[in-house]
């Protein structure tokens, strides 16, 4: 397997043909555009049994949130996914850890609650009820489950690669007993490294589903599987449309992932510099923090392999900061 240096997104096996890695956003959507694979995906990754499985869905990417966001950047969830029995859920593939990445999490979670309590209301099964018991289910929300596949380490207890985080009573915790308050709203997060350290084979529908996502489809074993095989196909550079291709290299540099790093190394920098220029006095300290944060950034970008183009906005975009 080898992987394109200009396009990392691709790889190629050892008969030349070229695939898409789903782990970045663009081949994400690719992959997951189809809805037997997105259920197949829910299904597998949450464990829903015979009784609870998800049969009928609506899917959409990049849905935007209408809700009031700072700066004006709205708010768009990778993967929104509704089912025919009013569960609303979103995917979120995500490689870059970040400052405030639990806050974002939350913040997400938020606008999945939010949204799916609005399309809840305005669903058949809410329309149908009598004013009286309108009135009566005004406040009942629908079940949200938020996933997170993270290819990066997230989850602190390393023998699990996935894990489930819900609202909890501290005083039932403590007395190790502890259940869920409130079942109808989950996070779902899997850390994607610990999966491949800890499922080293393809023993189930998820180890498969985990394995493409964050390894590609030269790591995953042939299969006749209907929907494995269909998933695999979209993910052939042959069967994407050039227009696709051409957009994915136009929009494959996600501005969020350089304003994480950029937030994480400027946060470090500012610290550090902090704590070296107490005795020197606060302002020198400020000083100090600032300039390393900005070599720190610009360093981090060089090892990632950032165009030099986006490395020269992000040195303009520190000075300008740093002029304020």
């Amino acid at each position: 397997m080898t992987q394109n240096q200009n396009r990392p997104y691709i790889v190629k096996n050892e008969d030349g043909e070229e695939f898409l890695l789903p782990c970045y956003s663009a081949p994400f959507r690719v992959l997951m555009d189809d809805k037997e694979t997105i259920r197949d995906v829910l299904n597998s990754v949450l464990q829903f049994d015979a009784d609870h499985e998800i049969v009928e869905l609506e899917y959409e990417f990049e849905k935007p949130i209408d809700i009031f966001m700072p700066e004006n950047d709205p708010a768009r969830l990778d993967v929104w996914v509704t089912t025919r029995d009013h569960r609303y859920l979103n995917i979120e593939m995500q490689n870059q850890i970040h400052p405030f990445f639990l806050d974002r999490m939350q913040l997400y979670n938020a606008y999945l609650t939010l949204r799916g309590k609005y399309d809840f209301n305005r669903s058949d099964y809410f329309s149908k009820m009598s004013e009286k018991e309108r009135k009566l289910h005004f406040y009942e929300l629908p079940e949200t489950f938020s996933i997170w596949l993270c290819n990066f380490p997230i989850l602190k207890n390393k023998d699990v690669y996935k894990d489930t985080w819900a609202v909890y009573s501290e005083h039932e915790v403590n007395a190790g007993r502890a259940l869920p308050l409130f079942t109808k709203n989950k996070y779902i997060v899997v850390d994607l490294p610990n999966f491949l350290r800890l499922r080293k084979g393809v023993w189930s529908r998820e180890d498969f589903w985990l394995r493409l996502i964050s390894k590609g489809p030269l790591q995953v074993p042939a299969t006749e599987d209907p929907i494995f095989s269909q998933a695999l196909n979209r993910l052939r550079v042959s069967r994407v449309k050039p227009e696709h291709l051409k957009y994915m290299e136009a929009n494959m540099s996600d501005h969020h992932v350089y304003d994480a790093i950029m937030a994480e190394a400027w946060l470090k920098g500012e610290a550090q510099g902090k704590a070296e220029g107490m005795a020197q006095g606060m302002a020198q300290g400020m000083a100090q923090g600032e300039a390393k944060g900005e070599a720190k950034t610009i360093s981090v970008f060089r090892d990632l392999g950032v165009p030099p183009e986006k490395i020269a906005e992000a040195e303009a975009r520190l000075a300008a900061l740093s002029s304020k």
